[in-house]
């Protein structure tokens, strides 16, 4: 799930465990949000959206509905 947002971040240089320190969240809980069991806060996506370099009106892109692309 989230292909786009994983790949544009592995384009980044970023890994998983770099999350934890950007979104102050524990690994499991970046791993379930990947996985979608838990679903993304909306300060989580903007913060990544902006990790991404990505304008706002992106978001459906790294973010889809479902986490399906």
């Amino acid at each position: 799930m989230y292909r786009y947002l994983a790949g544009r971040l592995k384009q980044l240089g970023y890994h998983q465990y770099d999350l934890e320190s950007i979104l102050g969240i524990k690994a499991p809980a970046v791993s379930c949000r990947f996985t979608g069991r838990v679903p993304w806060t909306i300060d989580e996506m903007y913060k990544l959206l902006e990790v991404c370099q990505a304008p706002p009106e992106d978001l459906h892109i790294y973010f889809p509905k479902g986490g399906n692309q």
